[in-house]
């Protein structure tokens, strides 16, 4: 059974009121492995980026299938892992995910990093 986000999905920075993911856009999915770097990085900007250095597990994420799913995300350049961050497209606020790469590419917000609404 597909858990799907059942409240609105929305910006974690306190005054922002973007909206990232409408209630069942997305499904909860568990991803032990995925590192992703500390909020408040800076990530070098041009063709391809470096991965930052300083990195967190996260293991919950809510998962769509395209970047459309999305209600207001922004993406980043292509990381040399291949892998690209999401983030607030109002406040830019990041990482709050990211989109895989490889032959399976998914696109995952880190549970730990967003806020609910009703």
């Amino acid at each position: 059974m597909e858990t799907t986000n059942t409240l609105t999905v929305k910006c974690p920075r306190l005054g922002c009121p973007s909206t990232l993911l409408r209630p069942h856009a997305a499904q909860l999915v568990s991803r032990p492995l995925i590192m992703l770097p500390e909020f408040g990085q800076t990530f070098e900007r041009g063709p391809s980026m470096e991965a930052p250095e300083t990195k967190s597990k996260e293991e919950w994420f809510w998962r769509v299938a395209q970047v459309m799913d999305f209600e207001n995300i922004g993406v980043s350049h292509t990381a040399t892992d291949g892998s690209k961050y999401l983030s607030c497209a109002d406040c830019d606020i990041a990482p709050l995910g990211i989109q895989t790469a490889g032959d399976s590419v998914e696109l995952l917000i880190a549970n730990s990093r967003i806020s609910y609404s009703k």
